[in-house]
Parts: structure tokens; sequence; C-alpha cells
């Protein structure tokens, strides 16, 4: 057998030539002479094989990845090193040079290649539906009874800015397209139901209140033909606070906090702290608020006994002592509500 190119009948054949002449033209890499890279160029995300990823890269790292992605060999290629470089921009056109020496059929062979990479700036669905104003949900942030403290929506606020901060790592919807305030309270309108529903547990841990969901069909999708629906989720935040006074079970309670498990309380004869679920809410009844507090004087005391003054007559009131009224001093001024003409002494805890 000989080369069919130069005779030799020398060596080995590798597809009817000779080692020498299958070398000459030869491709040691496959690579595209140009590619082209979709770029979002709000987020940066790239498209790949119909999928967008979101890499947080700089331009030229997608350069380098793109070449990267684009380079294959076969054998009888074996241990090629690779070297990349941008030779010259032009806007989002880059000239690349990509370098290869790789061991083929027992010779060390160096080749290089021109490859011109195209970023093409456009927006990605999740940036187009965000530029757009898009949401999926809204948050009614509402109080049963009353009106909200501007102590609650400054805490509402700054729970979902940093909620959101913290999932729009993973989810482009997690955003605020709108905030509107009403007569009954504030609308977080967000861009994914699914943050939304997190949104709303960070609520209701910084809050407490009951969450419920509604959903509406708002149209239909033309591309999958699937139903599009809007989540209204309303967080209806207790008629009373932290400090406020509530009678449940026959229990006098003041309220501790406020929580997404439920309302820490605290006797107010035992000074056993427990928590009510929500589930109870429509059990517990508001009796008095923390302003209805007032201070009065300890006058007197002795084995199971303590005495103050009404803060309003200034009458002498015998009270039963516990294991913390017991411990006040004659003379000292100790904070006081009444509940239903009884009269308790407040644990300065509490208040």
């Amino acid at each position: 057998m000989f080369c069919v190119r130069c005779g030799s009948s020398d060596s080995e054949l590798y597809d009817g030539l000779c080692r020498d002449c299958f070398l000459e033209d030869y491709t040691i890499l496959s690579i595209p002479s140009r590619i082209e890279v979709y770029v979002c160029s709000h987020c940066h995300a790239k498209l790949i094989s119909g999928q967008w990823v979101d890499e947080g890269l700089p331009e030229e790292e997608i350069v380098y990845r793109a070449l990267e992605e684009n380079i294959s060999w076969e054998p009888p290629v074996e241990n090629p090193e690779i070297e990349l470089e941008i030779i010259q921009q032009r806007g989002t056109i880059y000239q690349c040079l990509v370098e290869v020496d790789a061991e083929v059929l027992g010779r060390m062979v160096s080749q290089e290649y021109g490859v011109e990479v195209r970023l093409t700036n456009t927006a990605c669905p999740a940036c187009s539906k965000q530029a757009s104003g898009y949401y999926e949900a809204v948050i009614q942030l509402r109080a049963d009874g009353r009106e909200l403290a501007e102590s609650e929506i400054e805490r509402a606020d700054l729970t979902v800015k940093r909620t959101l901060l913290k999932l729009s790592r993973r989810d482009k919807l997690a955003y605020l397209p709108q905030r509107v305030e009403v007569k009954e309270g504030v609308d977080y309108y967000i861009g994914s139901h699914k943050s939304a529903r997190k949104v709303v547990s960070a609520l209701r841990e910084e809050l407490g209140g009951i969450a419920s969901e509604s959903p509406r069909l708002m149209g239909q999708d033309r591309s999958s033909g699937k139903g599009l629906y809007r989540t209204w989720i309303s967080l209806r935040l207790p008629d009373f606070r932290r400090g406020d006074f509530l009678l449940h079970q026959d229990r006098m309670l003041t309220v501790l906090d406020l929580r997404k498990r439920g309302v820490a309380v605290k006797d107010l004869e035992t000074r056993d702290v427990k928590n009510i679920l929500w589930g109870e809410y429509e059990n517990i009844d508001l009796v008095a608020r923390a302003g209805d507090v007032k201070t009065t004087t300890v006058t007197a005391r002795s084995p199971g006994r303590i005495q103050v003054l009404h803060p309003e007559t200034f009458e002498p009131v015998d009270l039963e002592a516990d294991s913390y009224t017991s411990k006040l001093e004659i003379g000292e001024q100790v904070p006081v509500i009444e509940i239903k003409k009884r009269l308790y002494i407040i644990d300065e805890a509490e208040e």
C-alpha cells in the first residue's frame, strides 16, 4: 500500500495518506469561524440551547465561555493544550485567536484559529416583564378594625425590600413594580407568585397576622394555551398590637409579640408566658390598649398582699401578691392597668 498523495510506501497509512500528508491538512479542533451569543443587556444572562442562563459574567468572560463551549476534538488528537485570546474588540464584536498544541499520531502539532464572537444584545423574558411592570401577585396588607400604624408600615416596607433583594439572586421576577397606599392599608405588587408567598411569610414573621389567597384568571397564554392567573394575597393584622391586653379562655393576658407562629402573651395573674395560635384569633377579645396603662405607688405590703393607690381615685387597693409583686418596695412607682374594675400590676418587662 502507498500514500495516494505522495506515493510513499514506507509508513502506516491514515485515510489513504501517510502521516506527513495526513497532518498537512488535518484540523485539530472543530470550531466555527463565527459565534453569535445572545446576551440580555439588562442582567447579562445569555441564551444557551434555548434557555436563558444567568451567570452574572462580564462581557469578556462571556466571550471566553462561548469559545470554550464551541470547541471540540476527536481522536487521534491527544492531550490538547488550548490558549484563548481576544485580539481586537469593536463594540460587541470580538476578534479572537485560539491556539492549540496537541499530540496527533505521535507527533506534536500546533495550530491557530481565528474566531469572531458577536454579542447580540437583547432582553431576556424576565427583564422584558420587569420593564413592562409585569406582576403575578398583589399583597394587600390590612389591619383588622383599625388603621395600620406608621411603625407597622415602615417595618413592612423594610421587610418587603429586604426579602425581595435576597430572593432576586435566584428569581429575576422577585421585584416590586408598584407599591400603592390605599385608605385601608398598603398594596405590594410582586413580580412572581413564588416570591410573593415568601414575602408574605417574612411579613408574618415580622408582624404576625393571618394570610389568605385569592387567584383570579386574567387571560390565556397564546403559546401554551394555559390560563394566566394573578393572585391577591390578603395579610390581615389583628386589631391588637404589642402591649395591648386580651381576654382568652377567661384569662387576662398582655401581648408580648406577634409572629408567624401566633401571639406570644403573658398571663397578668400567673405571669406565665404562652403562645396562642392564629387559629384561635376569633376567640380572642381585645379588652384594653397599651395606652391605657397608668402609673401608681405602692403604699403597703404584707405577707401575701400588696397595696397600691388607685391611679384615678387615689383610694387604696389591696391586691394578692405574686412572685413579682412581692418584691416591690413601699413608695415604688409601678405601672397598672384596670380591666373590668380590677387592677393589675404590670411587670415592667411587659410594657
